[in-house]
């Protein structure tokens, strides 16, 4: 398998002067940074000229005198907060939850890739859809999460037919696939962008699904339950998906429902400053837990298991080498369901599936051809769910083949221009 990733950015760090509170996140970024690390310009000009970005640190105006740096100032993006003696008007700046952080070595995370703006991404994007009911594979009950598909929907005014894309997967919505809004359109060409620096020829992403993961109590007579939204562990399934294709896993929260007076952004070296804890001692925020499959045999250099807190406003980005040999599952936080912020999981795919709804059906575009989504038989359901196994259980390629029919009602529905 060819490396999926692009190792090759650069962050530069030179006659910095950090200040006792940034000290803890100037080691954990140079010492985590998805890419190279120079703090002298030894190095600098042919690893520069490799680079797709160079992020800057320290005394800007010297670092800007060197060689190495005139001669690729289109790629120079200035760490404001751990900058000084710059003009900020001049160059590009990122704040420290823009800048890339290498995960055990599987995955992207930005850890407040959103900021520099008030926007409330997930009000915007929930009364940008209708959200919809959902049930997960076989299960009957309707979920705790409301959930929607999202793609770039265009309808042909020649001939009535709407264009747009399917991610099958085992989330069974209760409608059609909505259009991106320009909310949607913002955050996925962001996402894009933040992406293609540090992966080798990856695909567009271009698919999301959203959900809204609600939490509640339920109360009979003196006693009260609480049930919490979650997903178990699995791997992504892929058949709609290109070998390049990545998954953008992208968290907003629900701000109103955060109890500022009780909430802190953390200030000590034990917790990231993007976290939230309550009343300084624990995180509100959701986990996304990844274990390695028992299939996977070369294990060395791989981390067995690992929690990622999903920050307010982040992305983490993994390609689908990491999603065959984890799998993942969402882990919300262990306080009371009345503390815990609402959370928007906003997870943007690659799709190859380019589907047509014409005549109330719906048609997938096979070559040169239109072939028609069927309704699944019994046994269509059961091969397909033997396929799912696999993919949750063990590492190599899962092969589909041909897959005709969607158990998810809403690919049959016109989507929603």
């Amino acid at each position: 398998m060819s490396q999926p990733f692009n190792f090759k950015n650069l962050l530069i760090c030179f006659e910095t002067q950090i200040s006792e509170q940034d000290a803890a996140e100037y080691r954990y970024i140079t010492s985590n940074f998805f890419g190279r690390v120079e703090f002298d310009f030894e190095n600098t000009e042919k690893h520069a000229r490799e680079a797709s970005l160079v992020f800057i640190c320290g005394d800007i105006q010297e670092i800007l005198k060197h060689k190495a740096i005139q001669t690729n100032i289109e790629k120079i993006r200035i760490i404001g907060q751990l900058s000084h003696n710059f003009d900020s008007t001049s160059h590009k700046s990122v704040s420290n939850g823009q800048i890339p952080i290498n995960i055990h070595g599987v995955g992207l995370y930005y850890r407040k890739y959103f900021d520099g703006d008030d926007s409330d991404y997930f009000e915007q994007i929930k009364n940008a859809h209708q959200f919809q009911l959902l049930t997960e594979s076989t299960k009957a009950d309707v979920s705790l999460r409301k959930g929607i598909y999202l793609s770039k929907v265009d309808k042909d005014e020649s001939n009535d037919a709407i264009h747009f894309h399917l991610l099958r997967c085992s989330t069974n919505l209760h409608g059609p696939t909505d259009c991106f809004r320009s909310i949607d359109d913002k955050v996925v060409n962001a996402v894009n962008e933040g992406a293609t620096p540090f992966f080798n020829h990856p695909a567009k992403l271009n698919h999301v699904l959203a959900q809204i993961y609600d939490n509640s109590t339920t109360i009979n007579g003196v006693k009260s339950k609480e049930k919490k939204a979650t997903i178990k562990r699995h791997s992504d399934k892929t058949k709609d998906m290109p070998d390049n294709g990545l998954i953008a896993f992208t968290t907003f929260y629900q701000k109103k429902l955060i109890p500022n007076s009780e909430m802190n952004s953390n200030k000590s070296e034990n917790h990231s400053p993007f976290d939230l804890l309550y009343k300084n001692t624990t995180s509100v925020l959701t986990k996304l837990r990844f274990v390695l499959k028992g299939s996977v045999q070369e294990r060395a250099g791989l981390v067995e298991k690992f929690d990622l807190l999903l920050y307010p406003n982040s992305v983490f980005i993994i390609p689908l080498y990491t999603n065959r040999i984890y799998t993942h599952e969402i882990v919300p936080s262990s306080l009371p369901v009345d503390i815990i912020p609402t959370r928007l999981g906003y997870v943007i795919r690659c799709s190859n599936t380019e589907a047509i709804f014409k005549d109330q059906k719906t048609f997938l575009k096979q070559e040169a051809s239109l072939v028609e989504l069927r309704k699944p038989t019994p046994q269509d359901l059961e091969e397909l769910r033997c396929k799912y196994r696999e993919e949750n259980i063990y590492h190599r390629v899962v092969e589909y083949g041909n897959v005709h029919f969607s158990m998810n009602d809403g690919d049959y529905q016109q989507p929603i221009l």
